[in-house]
């Protein structure tokens, strides 16, 4: 025999209190205030009854899916540490995250995907990981006129129509020279950056690797220091140190901040063809931990982890935000990098 369906007002009268309250609980009904003990006293009563919220019923009341689109490549690692803080920023507002990929699609028809399945009521809202340097003005058209509520990750960096989140890359270098300075004498010049670069990228246009470079240079003006950049290329997943290394011999110890932690590997190798301690006669320090290089590195790798899951926690809060019709916000969101000390420097 089929067993009946346990409703709200079930729920209600277990509770003892009215079914707006078991609403105003499950859904954040606005101006109707519950106490802490009210609200644990009907969750109490959903536990004990199993009731199950009906999704199709609140959707046709509230017009809302409670389903947020998180779009991204589902391969690369740093999508899964941003789908971390959504995961956990959704969940806790009673959401649940559709994954979307481009796949073997164009991109741009994948993007057009999400805006069907808004139109068809089945996301309530997007959030997309993107390049630094993305900034595409028909999707964003596109989005404005769909009226979706959107927030991109990294993208959009400097188009104040767009709402995004970003990592504070220029503020991460102040802190790195901040931590990789701390052990230097008085009167020592400011550390040297390594700023190695992909065949695939112009360092005139990388958003990312231009705001790393102004916090540098910032750093350096505000001490009154000359600052020291070298360039190398990453060609092939290998960067050459030796040379790099030869010209400074006999200059120990020497401060080093490389942008890239994959870049590392190869300068603890040529280190030790050097004969140089890592953390004594060479200190080093990444300014972005792209490939969990402070885990994978001996010693430890001193670096700036980018906060990726907080990235997603913020994005997800923003887009709540505009579901729920909030405005006046300033369109862009900024997060520091997170310090993690290592035996490199």
């Amino acid at each position: 025999m089929n067993k009946k369906r346990v409703t709200s007002q079930d729920v209600a009268k277990h509770a003892g209190v009215s079914r707006s309250v078991v609403s105003a609980v499950l859904n954040g009904t606005p101006g109707i205030g519950v106490s802490a003990q009210t609200r644990e006293a009907v969750l109490a009563s959903i536990e004990a009854l199993h009731y199950q919220v009906d999704a199709q019923a609140r959707s046709m009341k509230t017009g809302r899916s409670m389903t947020l689109a998180a779009f991204g490549d589902t391969a690369h690692p740093l999508f899964m540490r941003l789908l971390e803080g959504m995961q956990r920023a959704g969940e806790a507002a009673g959401y649940h995250l559709l994954l979307c990929s481009p796949g073997e699609r164009e991109e741009a028809q994948s993007r057009r995907k999400l805006l069907d399945l808004y139109r068809q009521r089945r996301i309530d809202g997007i959030v997309t990981l993107d390049d630094t340097n993305y900034a595409d003005e028909d999707w964003a058209g596109e989005v404005r006129k769909a009226g979706v509520p959107y927030v991109s990750v990294e993208g959009y960096a400097e188009a104040e129509g767009v709402v995004s989140v970003q990592a504070d890359y220029a503020g991460s270098m102040k802190t790195a020279l901040d931590y990789l300075t701390k052990k230097m004498p008085e009167g020592a010049g400011a550390p040297e950056y390594a700023e190695v670069r992909s065949t695939s990228w112009d360092e005139e246009t990388n958003w990312a690797e231009l705001q790393r470079k102004r916090g540098y240079l910032e750093w350096c003006e505000e001490r009154a220091l000359e600052p020291r950049v070298t360039n190398l290329l990453q060609h092939e997943g290998s960067v050459d140190w030796d040379g790099w290394l030869g010209n400074r011999s006999g200059s120990s110890p020497l401060p080093l901040l490389v942008n890239w932690s994959s870049a590392v590997p190869d300068l603890y190798r040529a280190a030790r063809r050097f004969g140089l301690e890592i953390g004594e006669e060479l200190r080093v320090m990444s300014a972005d931990n792209t490939i969990g290089g402070d885990r994978l590195s001996v010693p430890t790798l001193s670096c700036m982890e980018i906060p990726y899951a907080e990235m997603g926690r913020a994005a997800v809060e923003r887009l709540l935000r505009q579901i729920e019709g909030g405005a006046g916000e300033p369109a862009k969101t900024r997060l520091p990098a997170i310090l993690k000390p290592g035996e490199s420097a």
